[in-house]
Order: structure tokens, then sequence, then C-alpha cells
């Protein structure tokens, strides 16, 4: 009886919590509906291929120059990306998104002044692409037996720091995301013997450049998140939930928490 009053005791006091800190993150999103955000990019984007491709066989006792062409060809993404259109397609679509959360993005910084509450900075001082190709294994059952298989995985991953600044918030964060191949293994009878079936889409320059615009709206949703929960910390009596964070949805207009989904202080 005793556990149970403790346990609906935590759960009430888990409830008030959550009902003040939802006060609080609606408090923030009225009283930045004005707010100028000053954005800046980084000048390049730092480029990275550690692909481990190998020669088939059949090219094995092939001139150097085929080998080298052969390698080359593998390379999906990362030798054919412009940093100056990676840049300002993250730009664009971070502006654009910032705007939907009630923001405004405009170069207001001088020589006097400072961030505070109604005036942000967002600075991107660094973005890291990497072009990887890695094995995957896909499994599946047949008439209770498990068979796998290791599948090459071309994946670009695009890790991102960012420096966030307003009157109590100087804060550097990160965050990565993958861009790979969607693939799909079947497993079935081919006569008496079991056979994989693999389905895949291979990963593009201009797959990479779509990819880029969720990047920027996640980017925007992530530094605006960042912000609140922060308001959120300084305003909160009691301890603060480092773990579960909220996030807001300013086209639903509704908050939810999220225990993996924001950007990583880097302290």
């Amino acid at each position: 009886m005793k556990k149970l009053i403790l346990i609906l005791s935590a759960a009430i006091l888990l409830l008030i919590s959550c009902s003040e800190q939802h006060k609080i993150a609606r408090r923030f999103v009225k009283n930045n509906n004005k707010t100028v955000v000053a954005l800046y990019m980084p000048e390049r984007v730092v480029k990275r291929n550690l692909r481990n491709d190998s020669i088939p066989e059949n090219l094995v006792d092939s001139s150097l120059q085929t080998q080298i062409a052969y390698l080359e060809k593998q390379v999906k993404v990362i030798d054919k990306v412009n940093d100056d259109k990676l840049l300002d397609v993250i730009y664009l679509t971070m502006q654009s998104v910032l705007k939907d959360y009630g923001l405004t993005v405009e170069y207001w910084e001088g020589e006097n002044s400072q961030p505070d509450s109604t005036h942000w900075v967002i600075e991107i001082p660094r973005i890291e692409v990497t072009e990887v190709c890695e094995p995957h294994q896909f499994c599946g059952w047949i008439d209770y037996n498990k068979y796998c298989m290791d599948v090459p995985i071309d994946l670009v991953n695009v890790a991102t720091w960012f420096n966030l600044a307003n009157d109590t918030t100087f804060n550097m964060t990160f965050t990565e995301q993958n861009y790979f191949n969607d693939t799909d293994v079947d497993f079935d009878y081919q006569g008496n013997k079991v056979v994989a079936r693999i389905a895949c889409d291979t990963i593009s320059i201009d797959g990479f450049y779509n990819f880029a615009k969720l990047l920027g709206k996640l980017y925007a949703g992530y530094c605006y998140d960042f912000m609140m929960n922060k308001y959120i910390d300084n305003h909160e009596v009691g301890p603060i939930d480092t773990i579960y964070r909220f996030r807001y949805d300013p086209y639903e207009r509704y908050f939810y928490r999220t225990n993996r989904d924001y950007l990583i202080e880097i302290k």
C-alpha cells in the first residue's frame, strides 16, 4: 500500500511539473513572436571521403588507371558536393522555417549591441560531410530457419555544430544525421536453394541536396527548441530535466516531449 501511494505521489508531481513546464513554454512562444535572429553559416564545408571500396576479382589484373576509375565511380556524393550550393540550401530553408516560428532573420548586430531576449545569434561554425560504405546485416526467417547476409550501404553523414546566444544562453551544440540507401532484402526459395532478393535506391547528389532541405528544417526547429528549453530551465522551480526536452510544432501549435530528438549541448 505504501509503495502504491509513493508511485501515485510521484506521478502527481510529474504531472504538476509537466503542466508548469507547458505554461513556461507557452510564455516563451508568445514572448518571442517578434524575435530577430542573426544567422551565420560557415565559409566552407569540411568534406571527407572515408570509403574503403575494394577492387573486384575481375579487375585485379587490370591497369592502375582502370582500377582508379572503378574506385572513383563508387563515390556517390562527396566528390560532387558544391559548398556554396549546400550552404545556400540550408540557409534559405532555415530562414523560411524560422519565419514559421515567428522569428525574422536579420543582421541586427552592431559594435555596442549584444544578444538579448528578442535578439538571438545562431552561428553554424562547422559542417562536416563524410561519405562511407558500410556493411549492414539483413536477416529473415524461412521455415523456422534464420538467414542473414551483409549488404554494403552507401552513407553520407552530416555533422553540424551550432553556437547559440540570447540574453541568458551562450552554448555550443551538436547534431548529426545520415543520408543513406533505402535498402530492403527478402529471403525466399528458388528451387531447393534460399536466395536473397535485394532492392536498393542509390544515393545521389540531387537526393543529397533534397536531404539538405530537410536538414535546414530540422536545424531551425532544433535551435528554437534549444532556446525554449533553456528558458524553461531558467524559470522552472525544482530540478532540471536534462533527459526529456520539449519540442514545439509551430504549424499545429502544440508541444511534445522527447528524450533524443534535439541538439546535444557541448559542455
